[in-house]
């Protein structure tokens, strides 16, 4: 589900069972500092948990249980020990999947690096959180040909009741901010960026004015945070848009290469062989023969 943390502290996730959504029941009471491009949203369900957020000044917030905790992409935050055992909902999403939802997109655009919604000062609130993550959480056990939209549906419905609320207003910085932080919050709005155009012809000059850095800072830049090159990262969200378009719509190869940022069929066939060990035509045979088999 979650790859090793890389020396810059970029956790990379992999989702499961849907795409773009994880939730997950965890016990650990110590996590090391960490950021992730996917929003964060924590149910303690016993015990207490404190985490602290590295922004440009250091927050240490105790998270009791049945209050919410909201984590924004980009945010370093680690788990601190309190005691062993608290037991905790996780949901992790990709934001990029709700970008499209005009009403959310303020949202989306001010997060603030956490939010932290009380039970005892939002009893009402909490409980409607409450049940939108236990009923994705009893979904997550079902066959169901609506399972998606139907999660998807739920995690719209936590953004708009956490939006409308209006809660969490940025944390005051100091005057100078963490270069850490800044250099994070730019690869998030590059990542961001890749993720809503990945079928057009991104280059890396083209990102790396959108990060303020030269081409050749940029490059060292993201591969020592994100672990892969940037060419390497627009290739493999590529791969991943056409794995979904072979899987949810009857286009052809060679248009769904061509919706996929892939301007050559060879290129796209090698690619995508290289990275799923079998081809398109391969690799869409075999997910609708499991989605039949699905009982």
């Amino acid at each position: 589900m979650i790859d090793d943390i890389n020396s810059q502290a970029r956790e990379h996730i992999n989702y499961d069972t849907l795409k773009g959504v994880l939730l997950y029941h965890n016990t650990l009471s110590e996590y090391p500092i960490h950021w992730h491009n996917e929003v964060e949203l924590i149910l303690p369900l016993s015990g207490s948990l404190k985490l602290k957020f590295h922004n440009d000044t250091s927050s240490v917030i105790t998270c009791n249980p049945g209050d919410i905790m909201l984590v924004a992409p980009g945010t370093l935050h680690e788990y601190l020990s309190v005691a062993p055992g608290g037991e905790k909902l996780i949901l992790l999403f990709d934001i990029a999947n709700y970008s499209q939802v005009s009403s959310l997109i303020p949202l989306l655009q001010t997060l603030p690096p956490y939010v932290h919604i009380k039970q005892d000062e939002y009893p009402v609130e909490t409980a409607r959180l409450q049940n939108y993550f236990w009923e994705i959480d009893r979904l997550y056990g079902e066959s169901d040909e609506f399972l998606q939209v139907s999660v998807y549906s739920l995690v719209t419905l936590i953004l708009a009741q956490i939006g409308s609320m209006h809660l969490g207003e940025k944390p005051k910085t100091d005057d100078a901010p963490d270069p850490q932080r800044k250099n994070i919050d730019k690869l998030v709005s590059v990542t961001n960026y890749i993720d809503a155009h990945r079928s057009d012809d991104l280059t890396v000059e083209q990102l790396a004015e959108i990060a303020g850095f030269s081409k050749f800072h940029f490059e060292r830049l993201f591969k020592s945070y994100m672990g892969i090159s940037c060419y390497q990262y627009i290739t493999k969200r590529r791969v991943l848009m056409a794995q979904e378009l072979l899987g949810d719509t009857d286009l052809s190869v060679m248009d769904i290469a061509l919706q996929s940022g892939f301007f050559s069929l060879s290129t796209f066939n090698r690619v995508f062989k290289d990275i799923n060990k079998c081809s398109p035509t391969e690799f869409r045979k075999l997910y609708r023969t499991g989605a039949d088999r699905t009982p």
